[in-house]
């Protein structure tokens, strides 16, 4: 059994899930783990309903559970896979504009001296 699970978070927030004396201190830095499910197609296509109907995100996470109030707590395990991607469309990117640039480069040279090279 893996410790890493799919899970439907959201950030934790005050008015919707509720704070009083019992609740752990620390939850108001977490993200709450709504629930986690088995990657099935019909799962997933329910966990998706739910995700756009409360505003949350479907994660790899590891679970925890908070004392003493009992608050399942999300660590997101796909933060740094979004910041590579990230990096990597942008590198893509520029490639691509200096790769235009130097053929708009060429075209003009070759208009202007009229010799292929």
């Amino acid at each position: 059994m893996s410790r890493y699970e799919v899970g439907v978070c959201q950030r934790f927030n005050e008015y919707i899930h509720g704070y009083d004396e019992t609740s752990t201190p620390s939850v108001k830095t977490h993200y709450i783990c709504l629930f986690v499910f088995d990657f099935t197609e019909t799962l997933y296509r329910s966990a998706k309903a739910l995700m756009s109907y409360y505003n949350a995100t479907i994660e790899i996470v590891e679970t925890d559970i908070l004392y003493p109030g009992n608050e399942t707590i999300a660590i997101y395990k796909t933060f740094w896979l979004r910041i590579f991607q990230r990096i990597c469309r942008k590198w893509v990117k520029n490639r691509r504009y200096a790769r235009s640039c130097r053929l708009f480069t060429y075209l003009l040279n070759r208009e202007y001296t009229k010799t292929c090279k």
